[in-house]
């Protein structure tokens, strides 16, 4: 068990114990000779307020980021038709990271450098935020992670070896601690006691699989381990994995698969008789697949999550967002979207809060914000800059209504510091909550 798996090459820590990291992160950048983003309102531009978004819009993901566009447009809409942020216009430039370490990096550097950007959103995957966070650090330009959900981009440096939380980034939904809290929780429930995964071979994958373990240690879930599979991004044929799991014969499996990957595997584990064969199936975070997907639907029936549910909360708040955006968009909100459109908010709040553009003036309005949505109250806790969110599970049901997939019944699940760190009991995993 643990963190043990290695090839995840865009697993990356930059550790500074002993100094503050601040003041660290300030004599780096002035020592590589990279500029600091410091200014008034509107700093970033010769008028109005800019923002660099860094999404996937190509590719096997780019759902992602076309649900992501699509939030913070409306938002952007919405705010400069009520007079801009402090009467200036919010504008809003995206780049692709083509799911890319290096690519992302490149878009990165271009945004802040060429756009003379006054803060950044974004990022769906988890091995590309680890290797940018310590990047966005030596910019000193704040990022507010919308998507990518590895629980080591909110867990302090020096914390643990893949650690890379800093004072500059911070992550407005729920990571993956958060979700696979929730995941466990939903196990517990099932008849179920033999588990297995097949998930993505990075990052997001292992870490699922490693956390989904601990949880259910923690909160003494009757559970063993069975089989594990991990195919690569964009595999076209599934059937190697599929055949290897199924032979196991799990009770359950839990899968974070995403994108048209998960969609794919969808049809052919249908095909094999996946679904006859193993009683439960949870996909993690994956409704925010499902409603946009092309590709075949979950299956009515099997446990999903997602980190915003265009019905939870029943609050004024998120009904009058899930109206507006499907008037404007004829569909559901996803998490991707609702995430993005919160984003700008955000930012709005704290240029407003602020008074100023200047880099180090977000970061102190970021840090330990509270903050309304469309996904309810919730604060940022100070030590690790991650959103204090809920854990969001269901049972995938198709709405008449809507025609589309939904979660009904859902299950919230309160996943604060406390609540996470007690469940994760004596493992060494870090909660980046």
């Amino acid at each position: 068990m643990g963190n043990g798996h290695k090839n995840n090459d865009s697993r990356a820590a930059a550790n500074s114990v002993g100094v503050d990291r601040r003041t660290f992160l300030k004599t780096t950048a002035a020592g590589a000779g990279l500029a600091t983003v410091a200014g008034c309102l509107g700093g970033g531009s010769d008028e109005g307020v800019t923002l660099g978004a860094l999404y996937i819009t190509s590719g096997f993901a780019s759902l992602y980021g076309e649900e992501a566009e699509r939030g913070y447009e409306l938002a952007a809409d919405e705010i400069n038709d009520d007079g801009g942020i402090d009467g200036e216009e919010v504008t809003i430039i995206s780049r692709d990271t083509e799911a890319d370490a290096t690519t992302a990096g490149r878009q990165l550097r271009s945004l802040i450098e060429e756009e003379n950007v006054d803060g950044l959103f974004g990022l769906d995957s988890s091995g590309v935020a680890q290797a940018l966070a310590p990047q966005v650090a030596q910019f000193q330009m704040p990022f507010m992670a919308t998507h990518a959900a590895t629980p080591f981009l909110t867990s302090p440096e020096g914390e643990h070896e893949d650690s890379v939380g800093n004072d500059y980034v911070f992550r407005n939904a729920n990571n993956l601690a958060q979700d696979i809290y929730g995941a466990a929780r939903t196990a517990e429930e099932l008849d179920a006691t033999e588990w297995a995964t097949i998930g993505p071979d990075y990052a997001f994958g292992y870490q699922t699989w490693d956390y989904f373990q601990a949880f259910c240690e923690g909160l003494d879930v009757d559970a063993e381990f069975t089989a594990e599979q991990f195919p690569g991004l964009e595999t076209g044929d599934y059937s190697p994995y599929i055949s290897s799991i199924m032979d196991a014969d799990p009770d359950g499996v839990i899968t974070p698969l995403w994108g048209a990957d998960l969609t794919t595997f969808l049809g052919q584990a249908e095909n094999a008789g996946w679904f006859d064969q193993i009683d439960y199936t949870l996909f993690s975070v994956g409704m925010g697949t499902d409603l946009p997907a092309d590709g075949s639907p979950l299956v009515e029936g099997e446990h999903a999550s997602t980190r915003y549910d265009p019905f939870v909360p029943d609050s004024d708040e998120n009904n009058s967002f899930r109206e507006r955006y499907t008037d404007e968009y004829d569909t559901l909100p996803t998490y991707n979207a609702e995430g993005a459109y919160r984003a700008v908010y955000m930012y709005k709040e704290a240029i407003e809060s602020a008074g100023s553009t200047g880099s180090d003036d977000l970061v102190d309005a970021f840090t330990g914000m509270e903050h309304s949505g469309p996904v309810g109250d919730y604060q940022f806790n100070e030590e690790t800059n991650q959103a204090t969110v809920p854990s969001i599970w269901g049972t995938v049901s198709y709405d008449d209504e809507w025609e589309s997939n939904v979660l009904d019944p859902v299950e919230v699940y309160e996943a604060t510091p406390d609540v996470i760190n007690d469940a994760l009991g004596d493992s060494d995993l870090p909660s980046g909550v």
